[in-house]
Protein backbone atom coordinates (compact mmCIF):
# COMPACT_ATOMS: atom_id res chain seq x y z
CA UNK A 1 0.00 0.00 0.00
CA UNK A 2 1.42 3.32 -0.86
CA UNK A 3 1.27 6.07 1.49
CA UNK A 4 -0.12 9.54 0.94
CA UNK A 5 1.86 12.45 1.80
CA UNK A 6 0.23 14.81 4.17
CA UNK A 7 -0.75 18.76 4.33
CA UNK A 8 -0.88 20.31 7.30
CA UNK A 9 -1.80 23.51 8.40
CA UNK A 10 0.58 26.04 9.07
CA UNK A 11 -1.67 27.09 12.38
CA UNK A 12 -0.19 25.75 15.38
CA UNK A 13 0.15 25.98 19.19
CA UNK A 14 2.24 27.45 21.65
CA UNK A 15 3.16 26.77 24.91
CA UNK A 16 3.38 29.90 27.74
CA UNK A 17 6.68 30.30 29.55
CA UNK A 18 5.03 33.25 31.58
CA UNK A 19 7.24 34.83 34.27
CA UNK A 20 8.15 38.44 34.33
CA UNK A 21 11.56 37.83 34.22
CA UNK A 22 10.98 37.06 29.99
CA UNK A 23 8.95 39.71 29.56
CA UNK A 24 10.32 42.05 27.10
CA UNK A 25 12.50 44.79 28.11
CA UNK A 26 15.90 47.17 27.92
CA UNK A 27 19.02 45.42 28.27
CA UNK A 28 19.89 46.34 31.83
CA UNK A 29 21.83 44.80 34.59
CA UNK A 30 18.62 42.82 36.34
CA UNK A 31 17.56 41.39 32.83
CA UNK A 32 18.37 37.72 32.68
CA UNK A 33 18.54 38.12 29.00
CA UNK A 34 21.42 40.98 28.83
CA UNK A 35 23.90 38.59 27.70
CA UNK A 36 21.82 37.98 24.98
CA UNK A 37 20.16 41.16 23.91
CA UNK A 38 23.19 42.67 23.91
CA UNK A 39 25.30 40.08 21.77
CA UNK A 40 27.37 41.46 19.07
CA UNK A 41 25.57 40.76 15.53
CA UNK A 42 28.34 39.75 12.88
CA UNK A 43 26.71 39.36 9.35
CA UNK A 44 28.84 37.55 6.37
CA UNK A 45 27.38 36.99 3.00
CA UNK A 46 25.64 33.29 3.22
CA UNK A 47 27.36 30.87 2.05
CA UNK A 48 24.65 28.83 -0.04
CA UNK A 49 24.16 29.30 -3.47
CA UNK A 50 19.98 30.10 -2.67
CA UNK A 51 20.91 32.66 -0.23
CA UNK A 52 23.89 34.40 -2.06
CA UNK A 53 22.01 37.51 -2.56
CA UNK A 54 21.77 37.62 1.39
CA UNK A 55 23.14 38.53 4.83
CA UNK A 56 23.81 35.77 7.41
CA UNK A 57 24.47 35.44 10.89
CA UNK A 58 24.09 33.10 14.10
CA UNK A 59 22.29 34.86 16.96
CA UNK A 60 22.42 32.61 20.36
CA UNK A 61 19.17 32.21 22.29
CA UNK A 62 19.00 30.16 25.32
CA UNK A 63 17.65 26.50 25.25
CA UNK A 64 15.58 26.76 28.20
CA UNK A 65 14.41 30.09 28.85
CA UNK A 66 13.24 28.79 32.38
CA UNK A 67 17.15 28.77 32.59
CA UNK A 68 18.98 31.78 30.77
CA UNK A 69 22.29 30.60 32.36
CA UNK A 70 22.26 27.20 30.79
CA UNK A 71 23.01 25.74 27.64
CA UNK A 72 22.55 27.98 24.69
CA UNK A 73 20.93 27.76 20.56
CA UNK A 74 21.73 29.84 17.90
CA UNK A 75 19.37 30.52 15.66
CA UNK A 76 20.44 30.89 12.01
CA UNK A 77 19.25 34.15 10.40
CA UNK A 78 19.21 36.27 7.21
CA UNK A 79 18.63 39.80 5.95
CA UNK A 80 17.90 41.23 2.77
CA UNK A 81 18.65 45.22 3.77
CA UNK A 82 16.24 47.72 3.05
CA UNK A 83 16.66 49.35 -0.75
CA UNK A 84 15.63 52.90 0.57
CA UNK A 85 17.50 53.52 3.74
CA UNK A 86 16.29 56.93 3.77
CA UNK A 87 12.33 55.42 4.42
CA UNK A 88 13.87 52.70 5.94
CA UNK A 89 11.52 51.91 9.07
CA UNK A 90 12.99 48.78 11.06
CA UNK A 91 12.91 44.80 10.68
CA UNK A 92 10.66 42.69 9.45
CA UNK A 93 10.32 38.92 11.26
CA UNK A 94 8.76 36.48 9.01
CA UNK A 95 7.74 32.87 9.18
CA UNK A 96 6.60 30.76 6.28
CA UNK A 97 4.53 28.32 7.88
CA UNK A 98 4.70 24.46 8.68
CA UNK A 99 5.18 24.09 11.90
CA UNK A 100 8.61 22.62 10.89
CA UNK A 101 9.24 25.35 7.14
CA UNK A 102 12.34 27.28 7.51
CA UNK A 103 12.53 30.40 6.64
CA UNK A 104 15.91 31.94 5.41
CA UNK A 105 15.04 31.86 2.06
CA UNK A 106 11.91 34.56 2.58
CA UNK A 107 13.98 37.24 1.67
CA UNK A 108 14.98 36.10 -1.62
CA UNK A 109 13.61 36.47 -5.02
CA UNK A 110 11.56 33.40 -5.94
CA UNK A 111 13.29 30.75 -7.78
CA UNK A 112 10.90 28.85 -9.47
CA UNK A 113 14.07 26.64 -10.63
CA UNK A 114 14.84 24.87 -7.44
CA UNK A 115 10.74 24.70 -6.46
CA UNK A 116 11.25 28.29 -4.80
CA UNK A 117 8.11 30.24 -4.63
CA UNK A 118 6.61 31.84 -2.31
CA UNK A 119 9.37 34.53 -0.99
CA UNK A 120 9.54 38.04 -0.53
CA UNK A 121 12.55 38.85 -1.90
CA UNK A 122 10.40 41.08 -5.16
CA UNK A 123 8.19 42.40 -3.32
CA UNK A 124 7.56 46.60 -2.07
CA UNK A 125 8.55 45.54 1.63
CA UNK A 126 12.04 44.95 1.10
CA UNK A 127 11.92 49.00 0.04
CA UNK A 128 11.33 50.07 3.57
CA UNK A 129 12.13 47.07 5.57
CA UNK A 130 15.26 44.63 6.81
CA UNK A 131 13.46 41.72 5.63
CA UNK A 132 14.62 38.79 8.12
CA UNK A 133 14.32 35.07 7.61
CA UNK A 134 14.93 32.83 9.97
CA UNK A 135 15.34 28.77 10.74
CA UNK A 136 13.00 28.84 13.99
CA UNK A 137 14.93 26.73 16.22
CA UNK A 138 14.99 22.81 15.56
CA UNK A 139 15.33 23.44 11.89
CA UNK A 140 17.64 24.41 9.34
CA UNK A 141 21.28 25.90 9.94
CA UNK A 142 20.23 26.32 13.57
CA UNK A 143 21.72 24.54 16.10
CA UNK A 144 20.94 21.93 17.10
CA UNK A 145 19.01 20.44 14.78
CA UNK A 146 16.14 18.33 15.54
CA UNK A 147 16.46 14.76 13.58
CA UNK A 148 14.30 11.56 14.78
CA UNK A 149 15.84 9.37 12.13
CA UNK A 150 11.93 8.28 10.89
CA UNK A 151 9.77 10.63 9.13
CA UNK A 152 6.52 11.79 9.72
CA UNK A 153 3.59 9.30 9.54
CA UNK A 154 1.77 9.54 6.37
CA UNK A 155 -1.66 7.18 6.52
CA UNK A 156 -3.37 6.49 3.82
CA UNK A 157 -6.55 9.16 3.40
CA UNK A 158 -9.20 6.28 3.82
CA UNK A 159 -7.67 3.84 5.90
CA UNK A 160 -9.35 0.24 6.11
CA UNK A 161 -9.80 -0.98 9.46
CA UNK A 162 -7.93 -3.72 8.79
CA UNK A 163 -4.82 -1.16 8.81
CA UNK A 164 -5.85 0.84 11.97
CA UNK A 165 -3.14 -1.64 13.59
CA UNK A 166 -0.62 -0.89 11.57
CA UNK A 167 -1.13 2.79 11.71
CA UNK A 168 -1.16 2.91 15.57
CA UNK A 169 2.48 0.64 15.66
CA UNK A 170 4.14 3.60 13.35
CA UNK A 171 2.94 6.14 15.75
CA UNK A 172 4.18 4.77 18.43
CA UNK A 173 7.87 3.76 17.19
CA UNK A 174 8.28 7.22 15.28
CA UNK A 175 7.48 8.68 18.68
CA UNK A 176 9.82 6.44 20.88
CA UNK A 177 12.18 7.00 18.22
CA UNK A 178 11.97 10.96 18.24
CA UNK A 179 12.31 10.76 22.29
CA UNK A 180 15.53 8.60 21.84
CA UNK A 181 17.32 10.81 19.26
CA UNK A 182 16.12 14.42 21.52
CA UNK A 183 14.06 13.09 24.65
CA UNK A 184 15.75 16.31 26.07
CA UNK A 185 14.98 18.80 23.41
CA UNK A 186 11.48 17.87 22.25
CA UNK A 187 10.18 19.66 25.51
CA UNK A 188 11.79 23.25 24.59
CA UNK A 189 10.87 23.05 20.68
CA UNK A 190 7.78 25.15 20.98
CA UNK A 191 6.00 28.05 19.29
CA UNK A 192 6.35 30.21 22.61
CA UNK A 193 10.66 29.11 22.66
CA UNK A 194 10.18 30.65 18.85
CA UNK A 195 8.74 33.88 19.45
CA UNK A 196 11.20 34.78 23.08
CA UNK A 197 14.08 33.84 20.46
CA UNK A 198 12.76 36.02 17.29
CA UNK A 199 12.67 39.07 20.28
CA UNK A 200 16.37 38.44 21.30
CA UNK A 201 16.97 38.66 17.37
CA UNK A 202 14.95 41.90 17.82
CA UNK A 203 17.31 43.13 20.21
CA UNK A 204 20.22 41.69 19.55
CA UNK A 205 19.85 44.03 15.90
CA UNK A 206 19.09 46.62 18.01
CA UNK A 207 15.73 47.56 17.54
CA UNK A 208 13.08 48.59 19.76
CA UNK A 209 10.41 47.43 17.90
CA UNK A 210 9.57 44.79 14.79
CA UNK A 211 6.78 44.25 12.75
CA UNK A 212 6.37 40.92 11.31
CA UNK A 213 4.75 39.03 8.47
CA UNK A 214 3.71 35.26 9.24
CA UNK A 215 1.61 32.60 6.63
CA UNK A 216 -0.33 29.76 8.10
CA UNK A 217 1.11 28.17 11.51
CA UNK A 218 3.39 31.24 11.06
CA UNK A 219 -0.14 33.02 12.02
CA UNK A 220 -0.10 31.57 15.14
CA UNK A 221 3.57 32.35 15.74
CA UNK A 222 2.89 36.29 15.13
CA UNK A 223 -0.37 36.13 17.52
CA UNK A 224 2.01 34.25 20.31
CA UNK A 225 4.62 37.09 19.49
CA UNK A 226 2.25 39.65 20.18
CA UNK A 227 0.59 38.10 23.06
CA UNK A 228 4.10 37.77 25.09
CA UNK A 229 5.92 40.87 23.61
CA UNK A 230 2.92 43.91 22.52
CA UNK A 231 5.43 46.87 22.89
CA UNK A 232 7.75 45.23 21.01
CA UNK A 233 5.66 44.83 17.58
CA UNK A 234 4.50 47.31 15.29
CA UNK A 235 2.47 46.16 12.15
CA UNK A 236 1.94 42.67 11.71
CA UNK A 237 0.22 40.58 8.66
CA UNK A 238 -1.17 37.20 9.25
CA UNK A 239 -1.95 35.35 6.20
CA UNK A 240 -3.89 32.27 6.13
CA UNK A 241 -4.93 32.63 9.72
CA UNK A 242 -5.35 29.59 11.71
CA UNK A 243 -7.99 29.55 13.99
CA UNK A 244 -6.83 31.04 17.47
CA UNK A 245 -8.26 27.71 19.56
CA UNK A 246 -7.31 23.60 18.98
CA UNK A 247 -4.44 23.37 19.43
CA UNK A 248 -3.05 20.54 17.81
CA UNK A 249 -5.73 18.29 16.87
CA UNK A 250 -9.07 20.69 16.74
CA UNK A 251 -7.11 22.73 13.47
CA UNK A 252 -5.27 20.01 11.80
CA UNK A 253 -8.72 17.83 11.81
CA UNK A 254 -10.46 20.91 10.22
CA UNK A 255 -8.47 20.53 7.35
CA UNK A 256 -10.77 17.89 5.88
CA UNK A 257 -14.00 20.34 5.81
CA UNK A 258 -11.75 22.32 3.40
CA UNK A 259 -11.41 19.39 1.11
CA UNK A 260 -14.73 18.39 1.21
CA UNK A 261 -15.93 21.93 0.28
CA UNK A 262 -13.21 22.22 -2.80
CA UNK A 263 -14.59 18.62 -4.12
CA UNK A 264 -18.37 19.92 -4.02
CA UNK A 265 -17.41 23.04 -5.79
CA UNK A 266 -15.06 21.22 -8.74
CA UNK A 267 -17.77 18.50 -9.36
CA UNK A 268 -20.28 20.89 -9.38
CA UNK A 269 -18.16 23.17 -12.46
CA UNK A 270 -17.29 19.67 -14.03
CA UNK A 271 -21.30 18.60 -14.29
CA UNK A 272 -21.47 21.96 -16.12
CA UNK A 273 -19.28 20.55 -18.37
CA UNK A 274 -20.09 17.50 -19.13
CA UNK A 275 -20.59 17.62 -22.58
CA UNK A 276 -16.78 18.49 -23.15
CA UNK A 277 -15.33 16.14 -19.98
CA UNK A 278 -17.83 13.52 -19.58
CA UNK A 279 -17.68 12.43 -16.27
CA UNK A 280 -21.40 12.79 -15.36
CA UNK A 281 -24.35 15.64 -15.85
CA UNK A 282 -24.82 15.93 -12.15
CA UNK A 283 -21.91 16.53 -8.98
CA UNK A 284 -22.97 13.22 -7.46
CA UNK A 285 -21.98 11.69 -11.16
CA UNK A 286 -18.96 13.32 -11.32
CA UNK A 287 -18.23 12.04 -8.05
CA UNK A 288 -19.29 8.72 -8.72
CA UNK A 289 -17.34 8.76 -11.84
CA UNK A 290 -14.18 9.32 -9.34
CA UNK A 291 -14.56 6.74 -6.84
CA UNK A 292 -15.22 4.29 -10.00
CA UNK A 293 -11.39 5.53 -11.22
CA UNK A 294 -10.46 4.70 -6.95
CA UNK A 295 -11.99 1.20 -7.51
CA UNK A 296 -9.82 0.39 -10.73
CA UNK A 297 -6.67 1.58 -9.09
CA UNK A 298 -7.37 -0.52 -5.99
CA UNK A 299 -7.88 -3.62 -8.44
CA UNK A 300 -5.27 -2.71 -10.72
CA UNK A 301 -2.66 -0.23 -10.35
CA UNK A 302 -1.63 1.90 -13.05
CA UNK A 303 2.28 2.03 -14.17
CA UNK A 304 2.05 5.01 -16.87
CA UNK A 305 1.62 7.94 -14.64
CA UNK A 306 3.79 10.84 -16.14
CA UNK A 307 6.85 11.71 -13.44
CA UNK A 308 6.11 8.67 -11.28
CA UNK A 309 9.36 6.35 -10.83
CA UNK A 310 9.64 3.39 -13.50
CA UNK A 311 7.76 0.54 -12.25
CA UNK A 312 6.08 2.74 -9.23
CA UNK A 313 2.66 1.90 -8.89
CA UNK A 314 -0.26 4.50 -8.51
CA UNK A 315 -2.90 3.30 -6.18
CA UNK A 316 -6.22 4.41 -4.83
CA UNK A 317 -4.36 5.92 -1.75
CA UNK A 318 -2.50 7.98 -4.26
CA UNK A 319 -5.38 8.83 -6.33
CA UNK A 320 -7.19 9.65 -3.25
CA UNK A 321 -4.36 12.21 -2.46
CA UNK A 322 -4.12 13.33 -5.74
CA UNK A 323 -7.82 14.16 -6.44
CA UNK A 324 -8.02 16.53 -3.23
CA UNK A 325 -4.71 17.99 -3.98
CA UNK A 326 -5.47 19.24 -7.58
CA UNK A 327 -9.19 20.63 -7.19
CA UNK A 328 -8.13 23.61 -4.78
CA UNK A 329 -6.73 25.88 -7.74
CA UNK A 330 -9.97 26.76 -9.92
CA UNK A 331 -7.55 28.88 -12.24
CA UNK A 332 -6.59 25.34 -13.41
CA UNK A 333 -9.34 23.40 -13.34
CA UNK A 334 -9.38 23.20 -17.33
CA UNK A 335 -5.73 21.49 -17.11
CA UNK A 336 -6.98 19.42 -14.02
CA UNK A 337 -10.17 17.84 -15.62
CA UNK A 338 -7.93 17.57 -18.78
CA UNK A 339 -5.48 15.10 -16.59
CA UNK A 340 -8.58 13.87 -14.82
CA UNK A 341 -10.12 12.42 -17.93
CA UNK A 342 -7.28 10.30 -18.51
CA UNK A 343 -8.00 8.46 -15.49
CA UNK A 344 -11.87 8.42 -15.85
CA UNK A 345 -12.15 7.50 -19.01
CA UNK A 346 -8.87 4.98 -18.59
CA UNK A 347 -6.52 6.10 -21.72
CA UNK A 348 -2.96 5.64 -21.78
CA UNK A 349 -1.04 9.28 -20.79
CA UNK A 350 0.80 10.42 -23.36
CA UNK A 351 4.84 10.20 -23.16
CA UNK A 352 5.98 13.14 -20.79
CA UNK A 353 9.50 13.73 -19.52
CA UNK A 354 8.95 16.07 -16.31
CA UNK A 355 12.05 18.13 -15.85
CA UNK A 356 14.29 17.17 -12.31
CA UNK A 357 13.97 20.32 -10.04
CA UNK A 358 16.83 21.47 -9.37
CA UNK A 359 18.58 21.16 -5.52
CA UNK A 360 17.94 24.09 -3.59
CA UNK A 361 20.66 23.35 -1.75
CA UNK A 362 19.33 24.47 2.27
CA UNK A 363 16.75 22.14 4.26
CA UNK A 364 13.14 23.92 3.66
CA UNK A 365 11.23 22.03 6.33
CA UNK A 366 11.62 19.53 9.17
CA UNK A 367 9.21 16.97 10.20
CA UNK A 368 10.79 15.86 13.17
CA UNK A 369 10.40 19.46 14.46
CA UNK A 370 6.60 19.46 13.29
CA UNK A 371 6.53 16.43 15.30
CA UNK A 372 7.86 18.25 18.45
CA UNK A 373 5.53 21.16 17.79
CA UNK A 374 2.60 18.97 17.96
CA UNK A 375 3.31 17.71 21.43
CA UNK A 376 3.04 21.27 22.91
CA UNK A 377 -1.03 20.53 23.47
CA UNK A 378 -2.71 17.45 24.62
CA UNK A 379 -3.72 14.55 22.05
CA UNK A 380 -6.62 12.29 23.05
CA UNK A 381 -5.07 8.81 24.74
CA UNK A 382 -8.30 6.52 23.46
CA UNK A 383 -7.58 4.78 20.15
CA UNK A 384 -11.39 3.73 19.99
CA UNK A 385 -11.86 7.81 19.44
CA UNK A 386 -9.76 7.74 16.68
CA UNK A 387 -10.97 4.69 14.70
CA UNK A 388 -14.34 5.68 15.04
CA UNK A 389 -13.41 9.28 13.68
CA UNK A 390 -11.37 7.65 10.83
CA UNK A 391 -14.52 5.79 10.01
CA UNK A 392 -16.81 8.50 9.76
CA UNK A 393 -14.35 10.83 7.57
CA UNK A 394 -13.07 8.24 5.09
CA UNK A 395 -16.70 8.16 4.06
CA UNK A 396 -17.67 11.89 4.20
CA UNK A 397 -14.53 13.50 2.24
CA UNK A 398 -11.56 10.69 1.46
CA UNK A 399 -10.07 13.14 -0.81
CA UNK A 400 -6.79 14.96 0.09
CA UNK A 401 -5.99 14.72 3.53
CA UNK A 402 -8.91 12.67 4.38
CA UNK A 403 -8.72 10.76 7.82
CA UNK A 404 -4.87 11.55 7.96
CA UNK A 405 -5.08 13.88 10.72
CA UNK A 406 -8.02 11.86 12.45
CA UNK A 407 -5.50 8.65 13.10
CA UNK A 408 -3.36 8.69 15.87
CA UNK A 409 -0.45 10.72 15.46
CA UNK A 410 2.99 10.28 17.33
CA UNK A 411 2.22 12.77 20.16
CA UNK A 412 -0.83 10.64 21.17
CA UNK A 413 1.90 8.37 22.26
CA UNK A 414 4.65 11.19 24.22
CA UNK A 415 5.84 9.64 27.34
CA UNK A 416 5.12 13.37 28.77
CA UNK A 417 2.32 15.43 28.29
CA UNK A 418 2.53 19.62 27.92
CA UNK A 419 5.16 21.22 30.15
CA UNK A 420 3.39 24.28 30.25
CA UNK A 421 -0.13 26.24 29.49
CA UNK A 422 -0.84 27.82 26.21
CA UNK A 423 -0.30 31.51 25.32
CA UNK A 424 -3.61 32.95 25.60
CA UNK A 425 -3.83 35.47 22.28
CA UNK A 426 -4.58 38.85 22.78
CA UNK A 427 -3.95 42.24 21.21
CA UNK A 428 -2.99 44.63 24.24
CA UNK A 429 -0.88 47.17 23.20
CA UNK A 430 0.38 46.88 19.56
CA UNK A 431 -1.44 48.24 16.66
CA UNK A 432 -3.92 47.14 14.51
CA UNK A 433 -2.63 44.52 12.38
CA UNK A 434 -4.24 42.74 9.14
CA UNK A 435 -5.11 39.12 8.75
CA UNK A 436 -5.62 37.36 5.44
CA UNK A 437 -8.31 34.39 4.85
CA UNK A 438 -9.33 32.38 1.98
CA UNK A 439 -12.84 30.98 1.43
CA UNK A 440 -11.58 27.69 0.52
CA UNK A 441 -8.16 27.02 1.73
CA UNK A 442 -7.81 23.42 2.90
CA UNK A 443 -4.82 23.99 5.29
CA UNK A 444 -6.34 26.62 7.05
CA UNK A 445 -10.32 27.07 6.99
CA UNK A 446 -11.55 30.05 6.17
CA UNK A 447 -13.44 30.30 10.23
CA UNK A 448 -10.26 30.71 11.16
CA UNK A 449 -9.41 34.18 9.46
CA UNK A 450 -12.46 35.77 11.44
CA UNK A 451 -12.03 34.09 14.65
CA UNK A 452 -8.35 35.28 14.61
CA UNK A 453 -9.48 38.51 13.74
CA UNK A 454 -12.42 39.04 16.59
CA UNK A 455 -9.80 37.68 19.20
CA UNK A 456 -7.07 40.07 18.31
CA UNK A 457 -9.72 43.27 16.65
CA UNK A 458 -7.31 43.12 13.86
CA UNK A 459 -8.78 43.75 10.20
CA UNK A 460 -9.59 40.65 7.25
CA UNK A 461 -8.97 40.25 4.27
CA UNK A 462 -11.43 37.42 2.88
CA UNK A 463 -10.35 36.09 -0.51
CA UNK A 464 -13.21 34.80 -2.04
CA UNK A 465 -14.25 31.63 -4.53
CA UNK A 466 -10.27 30.70 -3.95
CA UNK A 467 -8.76 27.41 -2.91
CA UNK A 468 -5.32 28.53 -2.35
CA UNK A 469 -2.88 29.35 0.56
CA UNK A 470 -0.92 32.22 1.02
CA UNK A 471 -1.73 35.40 -0.77
CA UNK A 472 1.08 37.94 -0.52
CA UNK A 473 3.33 37.32 -2.56
CA UNK A 474 1.40 35.35 -5.05
CA UNK A 475 0.83 37.06 -9.17
CA UNK A 476 -2.28 37.97 -9.71
CA UNK A 477 -3.49 38.25 -6.14
CA UNK A 478 -3.11 42.11 -6.92
CA UNK A 479 -5.75 43.12 -4.68
CA UNK A 480 -4.64 41.51 -1.55
CA UNK A 481 -0.92 42.72 -2.67
CA UNK A 482 -2.05 46.20 -2.60
CA UNK A 483 -3.49 46.41 0.41
CA UNK A 484 -1.02 44.74 2.17
CA UNK A 485 1.77 47.18 1.26
CA UNK A 486 -0.41 50.12 1.55
CA UNK A 487 -0.53 48.94 5.49
CA UNK A 488 3.07 47.46 6.13
CA UNK A 489 4.98 50.14 3.51
CA UNK A 490 2.94 53.36 3.50
CA UNK A 491 1.36 52.82 7.02
CA UNK A 492 -2.24 52.90 5.63
CA UNK A 493 -4.96 52.10 8.45
CA UNK A 494 -5.56 48.72 7.99
CA UNK A 495 -9.87 47.95 7.20
CA UNK A 496 -11.50 45.03 5.92
CA UNK A 497 -11.81 44.14 2.20
CA UNK A 498 -13.18 41.36 0.23
CA UNK A 499 -10.60 40.45 -2.70
CA UNK A 500 -11.81 38.53 -5.75
CA UNK A 501 -9.72 35.12 -5.80
CA UNK A 502 -8.05 33.84 -8.96
CA UNK A 503 -10.80 33.28 -11.82
CA UNK A 504 -11.50 30.15 -12.49
CA UNK A 505 -11.01 27.92 -16.16
CA UNK A 506 -13.98 29.23 -18.99
CA UNK A 507 -13.84 26.17 -20.12
CA UNK A 508 -12.12 22.56 -19.44
CA UNK A 509 -10.12 21.28 -22.42
CA UNK A 510 -10.66 17.41 -23.51
CA UNK A 511 -8.47 14.66 -23.11
CA UNK A 512 -5.88 15.05 -25.60
CA UNK A 513 -5.64 18.57 -26.08
CA UNK A 514 -1.83 19.82 -26.56
CA UNK A 515 -0.44 20.62 -23.59
CA UNK A 516 1.71 19.40 -20.78
CA UNK A 517 -0.39 16.71 -19.48
CA UNK A 518 1.32 15.11 -16.55
CA UNK A 519 3.12 17.64 -14.90
CA UNK A 520 0.62 18.42 -12.45
CA UNK A 521 0.68 14.63 -11.21
CA UNK A 522 4.46 14.44 -11.20
CA UNK A 523 4.30 17.78 -8.90
CA UNK A 524 1.57 16.71 -6.37
CA UNK A 525 3.27 12.90 -6.12
CA UNK A 526 6.45 14.23 -5.53
CA UNK A 527 5.57 15.42 -2.30
CA UNK A 528 5.80 11.86 -0.80
CA UNK A 529 9.71 13.16 -1.19
CA UNK A 530 9.26 16.25 0.67
CA UNK A 531 6.27 16.64 2.53
CA UNK A 532 6.98 19.91 4.24
CA UNK A 533 6.22 21.08 0.84
CA UNK A 534 3.09 20.33 1.00
CA UNK A 535 2.70 21.84 4.71
CA UNK A 536 2.83 26.02 3.63
CA UNK A 537 2.70 27.95 0.74
CA UNK A 538 6.38 26.73 -0.13
CA UNK A 539 4.05 24.17 -3.01
CA UNK A 540 1.15 25.82 -4.66
CA UNK A 541 -0.56 23.36 -7.02
CA UNK A 542 0.27 23.76 -10.74
CA UNK A 543 -0.07 22.08 -13.69
CA UNK A 544 0.95 22.82 -17.60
Amino acid sequence: MRRAPVLTTAGTLVLALATSVIAAAPAAADDPLSAFHDQEVVWAPCEEDLLAELECAGIEVPLDYADPGGERATIAVSRRSATDPERRRGILLTNPGGPGGTGRHLPIEPRPDLNVHFTLGDQRVTEVYDVIGMDPRGSGASTPRLDCGRGMPLPPPRPDDDEFSTITRTAIATQRACESAHGDLIPHMTTANTARDMDVIRAALGEEQTSYYGVSYGTYLGAVYGSLFPERLDRSVLDSSVTPDGMWRGVFTRQSEGYHANMERYTAWAAGHDDVLGFGSTPEDVLASIEGVRDRLEDEPRYDIPGMPEGVPFTGDDFDFYVGMVVRPQHLWDLISMELGHFVHDVPFPEYEFPEPGDPGIELGNDSLLMAVSCEAEWPSRLSGYHSDMREIREWNPYGIGAIWHAPQPCTFASEGPTEPLVELERDGYPTGLIIAAEYDANTVYEGGPLMADRLDNALITVTDEGGHGFYPIPGMDCVTDAVDAYLVDGADPGDLTCQGLPRAEAPLPVGAENAVGEGIAEVMGLREDPLRAMSPVWRPAIG
